[in-house]
């Protein structure tokens, strides 16, 4: 006999478009979604595009006998949340999230939830440059990853129940320890929205921005797409993965510098063709490109 039950009870606490998203993903798939948000016009949109079967006014009464919670807030929001559903859980619930950074929500998490309730992180790694319930999809997750994070105290039961919500939501799923996330979606996605939004605070902010605009074209748009993400999001994400961080910019920063100073030294047009400046440069480009078209086939 199988030891999960035809459908889970989730009850989804944030409905901004992961949250909306994967509450409509795991409807689809048959299980039974309660929703909330702190605004009724939330609430009221996720019942009316289908997206969730319920959506009470009590965030108490929306966790309450729920197989699964899922915490879709922002990253610092988590912790309240975590103190305000703690008394209302069910023996044998499992609490998870999908927020960006995970040692410290492992650590509230762990300090906070009842002995007889489980955690296990969770972070899909999907999303758009526009936030809210108005641009939530379904089919965000489809053939994404999705890290689950097993805490000390997750059973193989528990850990199951997540990976099943995170594989009926369309995604493939990696397990990792929340140090090991955090490090790693440092490097490939939180430096990469900080230095999105470093250029596009150079040029874009720049007082002569106006005088360039004209010929700004994809290769613009495209680098600092990332910089039109949910401010908040990154504030908090910021907050809660600082060391790793900061680490990842002081590195690109060396590179920049490196790059700056191979520009700076190369000769005037006239004789630069055969020079050795021009040479290092040109293999330093090549040497990228390869690195980078050798990752292409792997990208998610």
């Amino acid at each position: 006999m199988s030891s999960q039950p035809t459908f889970l009870r989730i009850s989804v606490v944030g409905l901004g478009l992961i949250g909306a998203s994967a509450a409509a993903a795991w409807r689809q798939a048959g299980h039974l979604v309660t929703g909330w948000g702190p605004r009724l016009v939330t609430r009221d949109t996720a019942l009316a595009r289908g997206f969730v079967d319920a959506a009470p006014e009590s965030l108490a009464e929306t966790v309450a006998n729920s197989d699964v919670v899922v915490l879709a807030a922002p990253v610092l929001a988590i912790r309240q949340l975590l103190t305000d559903i703690a008394p209302h859980l069910a023996a044998g619930t499992v609490v998870t999230d999908v927020a960006s950074t995970k040692a410290s929500v492992e650590e509230w998490a762990l300090g906070v939830l009842p002995a007889n309730v489980e955690w296990v992180g969770g972070h899909p790694m999907a999303g758009r440059e526009t936030a809210g319930i108005d641009h939530a999809d379904p089919t965000l997750f489809n053939n994404r990853v999705w890290v689950v994070v097993p805490s000390s105290n997750a059973s193989d039961v528990s850990v199951g129940r997540v990976v099943r919500l995170a594989t009926d939501a369309g995604s493939k799923v990696i397990t990792m320890t929340a140090a090991d996330h955090d490090v790693a979606v440092a490097q490939v996605s939180h430096v990469p929205f900080m230095i999105s939004t470093a250029l596009s605070d150079a040029v874009i902010g720049n007082r002569r921005f106006g005088e360039w605009a004209p010929v700004a074209a994809t290769g613009l748009r495209d680098i600092t797409r990332l910089a039109s993400g949910d401010a908040t999001m990154h504030r908090d994400i910021c907050v809660t993965n600082r060391d790793n961080i900061a680490k990842g910019l002081e590195d690109v920063s060396a590179v920049l510098a490196d790059l700056a100073r191979q520009v700076r030294e190369l000769p005037n047009p006239a004789s630069a063709i055969g020079s050795e400046e021009l040479e290092v440069l040109d293999q330093t480009f090549r040497r990228i490109k390869y690195d980078r078209d050798g990752w292409l086939p792997n990208a998610k």
